[in-house]
């Protein structure tokens, strides 16, 4: 019986003991100096946009940079609060470690086109429709040009983009979208001399679908610039223009 609660006793004292050791081992000890900065980029495979460089500056210009500075004196809710000021970055988190180094962790924003309209705007929409006008954010993305309104351009246009890019092929064969001032929406491909006519941004995936299926059954054997126009804008219909 003794020999039992020696052994319960023993075991208690071990629990408590690596508790104790992770809790100490984990706390922060505010009052040694940062030991290093680390910053992790969250993008997407495709684009970068915000890099190291861009972050650092923005922490230094707000007096903010970690590095040097004692782990109490650094306000890291401040620091994600100067962060998420940047028109590029979508998220950021910074926090500090046992370690004694303060850690960046930031998500950019997502550009998905270029808009060039009519009225001579030029601008980005990001990937959850909010527009961009940094002026130096440079990719190499699909341009919208055309009769494009804001309010259009964070949804409809975004609409077509997302439609486009769920395929490898109009991935690759789409160059550019145009809206003609009817608002209907035209596409431009990279291959074959003719205007792919979607009208509105209803039912895409079905579109796209008939366009697919008109390119392999239809253009691949009477040839790719036949037509001068190849329109999908009516449910059940491809209509087209000859030269």
């Amino acid at each position: 019986m003794i020999k039992k609660i020696l052994s319960i006793l023993v075991a208690l004292i071990l629990t408590g003991y690596m508790v104790f050791s992770i809790l100490f081992m984990s706390e922060v000890d505010n009052d040694r100096i940062c030991q290093g900065v680390g910053i992790h980029i969250k993008d997407s495979l495709d684009i970068s946009i915000v890099n190291s460089d861009m972050i650092c500056d923005l922490l230094e210009s707000g007096n903010l940079q970690p590095q040097g500075k004692l782990l109490d004196a650094i306000d890291t809710k401040s620091m994600e609060d100067l962060l998420l000021t940047h028109p590029l970055i979508a998220a950021a988190e910074c926090y500090k470690t046992s370690g004694g180094e303060v850690k960046i962790i930031v998500r950019s924003k997502v550009p998905m086109v270029r808009v060039m309209n009519n009225r001579g705007e030029d601008y980005y929409v990001d990937s959850r429709g909010e527009l961009l006008t940094h002026r130096m954010l440079s990719v190499h993305l699909l341009v919208a040009t055309g009769y494009i309104e804001r309010s259009f351009a964070s949804k409809e246009l975004l609409d077509v983009v997302n439609a486009i890019n769920k395929s490898d092929f109009w991935k690759a064969q789409i160059v550019q979208i145009n809206v003609n001032r009817d608002r209907h929406i035209e596409l431009v491909p990279r291959v074959g001399n003719h205007l792919l006519i979607l009208g509105s941004a209803d039912d895409l995936e079905n579109k796209l679908d008939r366009l697919f299926n008109f390119y392999v059954k239809g253009l691949d054997k009477i040839g790719w610039n036949k037509y001068r126009s190849v329109s999908v804008a009516y449910a059940n219909q491809i209509v087209c223009k000859k030269r």
